[in-house]
């Protein structure tokens, strides 16, 4: 699929030196335009990218976000530089607007798997069939907005539990919700927790910022009949991070877990409408096309994004280990109790480790239902 790209230069006109060489030759790739111009360039469908670097001439991340609001299918990605310290690198990737990373030097192996992040979504996005569906809802629920700014706050190296909790407080509903939460057997510890200050100190800003997003979501869909959705969906952000090989896979995994079934909250017309022939996704089943397209246009990360879209068929993304689409795929075949696909399995090198997911899931499993019981 050739993609038309900006590579907006905020600062010498160097910081996408190496970068051309590493693109798909059938490209059309725009190095002559300004932010100014590649928001306007943008705003009226002449571009399908815009991969911005920072710089003193001009704010890459206001760029992104820019497009992101006057044309939120146009995919967005940040070039961070080599010399940038991790920290400060995290918090520019937890940005509003920012989809994706590419980090200098750039490696052509880091660069394909951006591209075909990129290309994955562009494709999903692009699907006529989807997007009338996505089109036939009267209002298209809104973004996390606590969620993504609880995401900066934990990106922040001078983050605070006061940061945090001030993020959640601006929605009353939300921090009723997200206190609920904390107190179900999957999360609390002892006593009640009875205010914010409390949950962030029993279960840390890690353990908070799925609740965030839980609380967000589940509030846009609130109805008798997704109780049982919720409880599941909290179960495998759950056995998401204890099983994760890394804390930020961790944090990504569990985050799709809970949206994993998105899609199936959408009206029912259009959750469970057939498949159309042809679909590129098509071994994706529908439902999780639509939640990883509203996630795409909400501008969540796009590992996320990839994970909804192929939890169901991990086997889809050949050769990728145990990463955050394995990890949701794993949790929530261990929380429905359906199959862990074999064809995925058997390339990952980790099908002695099943057992030992099987019997922390349970535990999980156990401490929800005692707390529901």
């Amino acid at each position: 699929m050739s993609l038309r790209v900006a590579l907006v230069d905020h600062g010498d006109g160097l910081a996408f030196a190496g970068l051309r060489a590493t693109l798909p030759g059938d490209w059309v790739v725009r190095e002559d335009l300004g932010a100014a111009e590649a928001l306007e360039e943008a705003s009226v469908g002449g571009l399908d990218a815009v991969i911005a670097a920072p710089g003193p001439e001009g704010d890459a991340l206001a760029t992104l976000a820019a497009v992101q609001i006057a044309r939120p299918d146009v995919l967005r990605a940040l070039v961070v530089p080599a010399d940038m310290p991790a920290s400060e690198a995290a918090h520019r990737e937890a940005a509003p607007g920012v989809q994706q990373v590419l980090r200098k030097p750039f490696g052509e192996g880091e660069v394909r798997a951006t591209m075909r992040r990129l290309l994955a979504v562009r494709a999903l996005l692009s699907d006529p069939a989807l997007r009338a569906q996505l089109g036939r809802i009267d209002r298209l629920p809104t973004a996390p907005t606590s969620y993504l700014g609880l995401r900066m706050v934990m990106a922040d190296d001078g983050r605070t539990m006061a940061d945090a909790v001030a993020v959640v407080q601006r929605d009353p509903a939300l921090n009723a919700r997200v206190l609920r939460l904390a107190n179900s057997a999957l999360y609390a510890r002892g006593r009640a927790i009875t205010d914010l200050a409390t949950a962030v100190s029993r279960i840390g800003l890690d353990g908070l910022a799925p609740l965030v997003l839980a609380g967000e979501v589940f509030n846009r869909f609130d109805r008798a009949e997704d109780a049982a959705s919720e409880r599941q969906a909290l179960l495998s952000a759950a056995i998401a991070q204890a099983i994760s090989p890394s804390p930020r896979v961790a944090g990504l995994a569990a985050g799709a877990a809970l949206l994993a079934d998105l899609g199936r909250l959408l009206p029912t017309s259009i959750a469970l409408a057939a498949t159309p022939a042809g679909e590129p996704w098509r071994n994706s089943p529908r439902p999780a096309q639509l939640g990883a397209a509203l996630m795409a246009l909400w501008g969540l990360p796009m590992e996320m994004v990839e994970a909804v879209a192929y939890h169901a068929v991990p086997s889809g993304l050949p050769g990728r280990g145990f990463d955050v689409t394995g990890v949701v795929h794993v949790a929530r075949a261990l929380a429905m109790g359906t199959p862990i696909d074999q064809a995925w399995l058997a390339g990952t090198g980790l099908a002695d480790r099943v057992e030992q997911w099987k019997t922390r899931a349970a535990d999980l499993a156990a401490r929800a239902a005692d707390g529901a019981g």
